[in-house]
């Protein structure tokens, strides 16, 4: 049985510019395999996949698909994901479609960031969950300046999310280079990694409370370090923001004042302050 790391991610897809797009954004972080046909795309599903992705243009704009490749899965862990035009009347019911189970997401090609929530998709267990709501948080946010480096921190960070492990990742290696880098763009490094770990405390909770609302959540540990970091940035504590995710009403209130918070962060400095 091959690990998750050697599963690959397999793709439906009858346009070559989309097959190059998603291979370049899946070639660091999975083996991709892709068909043209969905009798193809049913034959690589005798082997384990990490990530069904349906192009959903034509030919395979057909809102039945999902349940035909969801049923021939039998009962695969493996997300399905549609990309589809906002536009596209086939993907009108894409929140039925994804309430019922049918897929896990439908990405607007017209209208989102498909290179990064894609990769993000392919990510290992719940973790995809995670970075795809981070992600969208991000995006909502931020200035479009500043997506491809939350991207990057996002994709790629680890439990020492520091700007001392982004800088070494970078090809200077240097702290130097990459607040250079930034200036231009008006923030800090320091600034973007509290950002995405605000991001990332707020997705975990709310990809923990969908589909429990009925019930309580357990509250997220109140490790200092997290309680100084909401506090200071969202004005609630890690319990108190677990408590708001139990309704509806919550799920939209922390999410407006994430993309409020955020925004506010990463506003760009006066370029004269401090002379």
């Amino acid at each position: 049985m091959p690990t998750h790391a050697n599963r690959p991610v397999l793709i439906l897809s009858d346009h070559v510019a989309m097959k190059v797009r998603l291979g370049e954004a899946l070639e660091r972080f999975a083996p991709v395999r892709f068909s043209s046909t969905e009798p193809e795309l049913l034959s690589l599903m005798g082997q384990p996949a990490r990530l069904i992705v349906i192009h959903g243009a034509p030919p395979f704009a057909d809102a039945r698909l999902p349940a035909r490749v969801r049923h021939a899965a039998h009962g695969t862990a493996a997300p399905i994901v549609v990309l589809a035009s906002s536009k596209d009347p086939a993907w009108a019911g894409g929140d039925e479609l994804i309430a019922s189970g049918q897929v896990d997401d439908i990405i607007y090609i017209d209208s989102e960031r498909v290179e990064s929530l894609i990769a993000a998709w392919s990510l290992h267990s719940d973790r995809c969950r995670r970075k795809v709501e981070a992600l969208r948080l991000a995006h909502e946010s931020a200035p479009d300046s500043l997506h491809h480096f939350l991207e990057e921190l996002l994709l790629n960070d680890s439990a020492d999310l520091s700007v001392t492990r982004w800088a070494a990742g970078q090809p200077a290696g240097s702290r130097f280079t990459l607040r250079r880098t930034l200036q231009k763009e008006g923030v800090k490094p320091s600034v973007l990694v509290d950002a995405a770990r605000v991001l990332n405390v707020v997705a975990r909770v709310l990809v923990r409370g969908r589909g429990r609302l009925k019930g309580r959540l357990a509250a997220l540990p109140d490790v200092k370090s997290a309680r100084r970091l909401l506090m200071r940035t969202l004005g609630v504590t890690p319990r108190e923001i677990t408590e708001k995710v139990n309704d509806e009403a919550g799920v939209a209130d922390v999410r407006d004042r994430t993309v409020k918070a955020v925004g506010e962060m990463l506003r760009p400095e006066d370029p004269g302050a401090g002379k």
